[in-house]
């Protein structure tokens, strides 16, 4: 069994709604495989660094929970690991954002939307939101690939992508969208409602009163700390680096790991098992 696992985010502060979301994500996962299960965070305690320290030489998974292998999963974490831990004994997995199976709930959601809330004003564009950064060239991989997936799936939308940080930005897409229906898909981790909110007033919308100022009707898909699937995701993770890194202790120990994982989400109401081919 799995002896110790960290959930690592980017955070919003201590006292978020994101950081409360992530230190429940880690309860929930802890019940479900059987193992101890921390929280840690760039913006927010405790830290990368500290929680690497704390628990150097246990070998611990750290799951990035973020939407991409970018910036953060991919220079900032594990830089401030071994800064922690300069034996190097954690182990990353992928980040969330990279499984296949996150794409897959992603499509999930928009079929469920599309197909109801759209059903009188035809079909909508679909607009995939990323945070993005210039200042890795892969930031923008994930909600680039979704976009490419759901554009195969939904051949009569327009799909297109959008970003908080760097180009297409998401005010430009939100001027030439402004009077279409309209279907975004925010793959931003958390902020709840707030999200919602801000992409709404971007499109002219007043939250709570959308018809006010906006003729063609918009949906907003929730962050991905909302995502039901949420903990399965992160179970998806744990097994994806536990494929790609068999040798543990024991043979028994990683059958019993693999075992507790595959249980846990048989038994997860939210689980989606879907696979691209």
């Amino acid at each position: 069994m799995t002896d110790l696992v960290v959930l690592a985010a980017h955070g919003a502060g201590d006292g978020s709604e994101a950081n409360r979301k992530v230190v429940e994500l880690s309860r929930i996962v802890a019940d479900r495989i059987g193992a101890e299960v921390r929280a840690s965070f760039w913006k927010g305690s405790p830290s990368f660094t500290e929680v690497a320290r704390h628990f150097a030489g246990r070998a611990a998974w750290v799951v990035p929970v973020m939407a991409s292998g970018g910036y953060y999963a991919s220079l900032v974490l594990p830089e401030r690991l071994s800064h922690g831990d300069p034996t190097g004994s954690f182990r990353l997995t992928p980040a969330l954002g990279t499984l296949p199976m996150f794409t897959a709930v992603a499509l999930k959601m928009v079929d469920e939307v599309r197909s109801s809330a759209f059903r009188a004003s035809g079909r909508p564009a679909v607009l995939v939101v990323g945070h993005g950064t210039t200042r890795v060239g892969t930031s923008g991989n994930v909600a680039r690939e979704v976009a490419r997936i759901l554009a195969a799936a939904y051949r009569s939308s327009e799909v297109l992508t959008a970003f908080l940080d760097q180009p297409p930005y998401l005010e430009d897409a939100a001027r030439s969208l402004r009077d279409r229906p309209l279907l975004v898909v925010p793959l931003l981790m958390g902020g709840g409602a707030h999200v919602r909110d801000d992409i709404l007033s971007l499109f002219a919308v007043e939250p709570g009163s959308r018809a006010r100022r906006r003729a063609a009707p918009i949906e907003v898909l929730p962050p991905v700390l909302d995502w039901p699937e949420l903990p399965s995701l992160v179970l998806e993770a744990l097994d994806a680096a536990r494929a790609r890194a068999p040798a543990l202790p024991t043979a028994a120990g990683a059958r019993a790991g693999r075992g507790s994982h595959e249980s846990a989400r048989r038994h997860d109401p939210g689980f989606f098992a879907g696979r691209w081919e």
